[in-house]
């Protein structure tokens, strides 16, 4: 960033005059050079220990499948073929640094860097007297373009080290998901553009014409009409193309021809309908659906960011650092010691804990109630039973009665009923 703000190579008259005596343009351009070579350092040492890792793994796990196959019976061949095909992956398998895509980015970066600081340097030490040069010209033109292009990308490698925190992770996945949703969108947008760039170039395509002089202008101003920019819509469907025609040896005839109004109505109402309603419209709608979906598994997206990144700096690690960081979380964290207070909490789990207990109190107080019109029911029923085994005893009592009755009968005696009225017993003396 530096180096773009402070040296502009394709302004020509203070390259000539300053150059690399200015104290700026050199101590701008020897930090990035430093810079780049740092990190060019860096990354390569990365790569050369995850595939010497990786290299390392995959001869160990090939001897241990390999030991396997000795003991697998003949009889067992889906077992062998497994095993086989598992040692063909393995052997085919990539190290996690050539996985991660952002690996990828930070390569086409560097050369990006690569090229920039070469022709920054030799935009530099070319003398006063070369600036005047047309090849120069062109030179300095691409350094500030590569220069440019470089920094944009050099930000952009920036997201991938904050893709670990939780909140801006999942900001990161949505704009690496969404690159998936581009070329899905690109495809059906060149549908509608293409034909829509070329009836533009076959009607109105004129030196006079603002906008739509040549193929470079008309697709700009295509572009711009989903934005409904200025795009001139006045001069063409006013447009008018004057044709001189010869109609003999020596003369000439001047003939006017005019596109309908009508028909330009009809290819700006084409794009504008398929191009800024339909084809935004369904690039916005998969991008919601993409960050929703991302967006709902905020925590555990970032904590797979996070582990991914844990993963890749444990198996860069020297072997000194590394042993130490297993002796630390053999002492330290195995298991691990938190003080732990459910009294104690923060706003946001202090919020969450209240909602959760407010919702268990409910639940709790409705199977109260329900409890205590079962509990009801159950006595209910109890009363009932006891009323049952009350009358189920008198019945007893009476058939008892009954039988009495009629032995009494047989006999000729009648004993007097408890439960007979005094004034109605009668019997033999």
């Amino acid at each position: 960033t530096l180096v773009v703000v402070i040296y502009q190579p394709w302004k020509l008259d203070s390259q000539r005059e300053e150059g690399m005596n200015n104290v700026a343009n050199k101590a701008s351009v020897g930090v990035a050079v430093f810079l780049f070579f740092y990190l060019l350092f860096e990354e390569l040492r990365d790569l050369y220990r995850s595939e010497t890792n990786h290299f390392r793994y995959k001869l160990w796990r090939v001897k241990q499948i390999e030991r396997d196959l000795e003991f697998v019976p003949p009889r067992l061949s889906e077992e062998r073929d497994y095993l086989l095909k598992q040692q063909q992956e393995i052997r085919n398998s990539k190290s996690q640094y050539m996985k991660d895509p952002w690996n990828w980015f930070d390569w086409l970066t560097y050369v990006l860097m690569f090229a920039t600081t070469v022709l920054v340097v030799i935009c530099l030490s070319m003398s006063a007297d070369t600036v005047l040069e047309s090849w120069f010209r062109e030179l300095s033109l691409c350094t500030s373009y590569f220069m440019c292009v470089t920094l944009v990308f050099i930000w952009i490698k920036l997201f991938k080290f904050v893709r670990v925190f939780a909140f801006l992770g999942p900001f990161v996945v949505i704009l690496t998901k969404i690159i998936n949703d581009i070329i899905k969108i690109a495809f059906v947008f060149v549908v509608f553009y293409i034909p829509t760039v070329a009836v533009c170039y076959q009607f109105y395509n004129d030196a006079d014409n603002e906008g739509y002089n040549g193929l470079r202008q008309i697709l700009f101003t295509v572009y711009r009409m989903l934005l409904v920019d200025d795009y001139g819509y006045e001069d063409i469907s006013t447009y008018t193309y004057n044709a001189t025609i010869k109609d003999g040896p020596n003369s000439e005839q001047q003939v006017t021809v005019q596109p309908y109004t009508a028909w330009t109505d009809l290819v700006v109402a084409y794009w504008l309908f398929f191009g800024a309603i339909v084809v935004l419209n369904l690039f916005i709608a998969l991008m919601s659906d993409t960050f929703q979906r991302v967006y709902d598994n905020a925590v555990e997206v970032a904590l797979l960011e996070k582990a991914t990144i844990i993963d890749c700096i444990e198996e860069n690690l020297h072997k000194a650092r590394k042993t130490a960081f297993l002796r630390f979380i053999k002492v330290k964290c195995a298991p691990r010691q938190a003080y732990y207070d459910d009294d104690v909490v923060d706003d946001e789990e202090g919020s969450e804990l209240h909602r959760y207990t407010q919702q268990t109190f409910d639940v709790v107080k409705a199977m109260s109630g329900q409890f205590a019109t079962l509990s009801g029911q159950l006595e209910r029923v109890g009363e009932m039973q006891e009323q049952l085994d009350t009358q189920s005893k008198q019945i007893k009592e009476l058939r008892t009665m009954v039988k009495q009755m009629r032995r009494a009968l047989g006999a000729g005696q009648f004993t007097p009923s408890p439960y007979s009225h005094p004034s109605t017993t009668t019997g033999h003396g």
